[in-house]
């Protein structure tokens, strides 16, 4: 088997949300499977739709995948998990939040969709996706910086630092 190029999204609105995805961060960066890491800084933007809660942190990651696409999802789940945060969220805050983005190559079931459906729609995820990833978007034929110049998302996003800073 092959690496493959991957995104994920991280977000959360509730508890300790940056401590959270630093977790997660190390948790994906210390993975076998996982090579070329990269992180990208944090971002504080409003809940999109109707979400419970205050405002987000939001963060993205990329790097290479040595898995199948349900190996990566089943990855990000159980990360999850560790923080009590159901799959389905239905609208309620979230102690973490952890979306594949895009897989190189990635197939597209009911259980996981390739590249993520809502990904060009918003600026949470753009603007940190930015960050980590400047090549086209497998799936998409786009960069995320020619992806963001045309979203109509107007929402505010607010850089917080890097996600390992206080």
């Amino acid at each position: 088997m092959e690496s493959r190029s991957f995104a994920l999204g991280l977000g959360g609105n509730l508890g300790d949300v940056r401590g959270n995805m630093r977790v997660c961060a190390v948790t994906l960066r210390e993975d076998f499977r996982v090579s070329e890491f990269k992180v990208s800084s944090v971002y504080q933007t409003p809940p999109w739709g109707n979400v419970s809660g205050g405002e987000f942190l939001n963060a993205a990651v990329s790097g290479m995948w040595l898995g199948t696409d349900f190996e990566l999802l089943y990855l990000c789940r159980s990360i999850e998990s560790e923080f009590s945060a159901p799959v389905n969220k239905n609208g309620a805050a979230r102690t973490l939040d952890v979306d594949v983005l895009f897989l190189d190559g990635g197939i597209s079931s009911e259980e996981l969709t390739l590249p993520h459906p809502g990904m060009a729609l918003r600026r949470f995820v753009l603007v940190p996706l930015c960050d980590v990833w400047s090549v086209n978007i497998p799936g998409l034929g786009e960069t995320p910086a020619e992806l963001l110049k045309r979203v109509q998302d107007g929402s505010s996003i607010i850089f917080r630092g890097d996600l390992y800073s206080l």
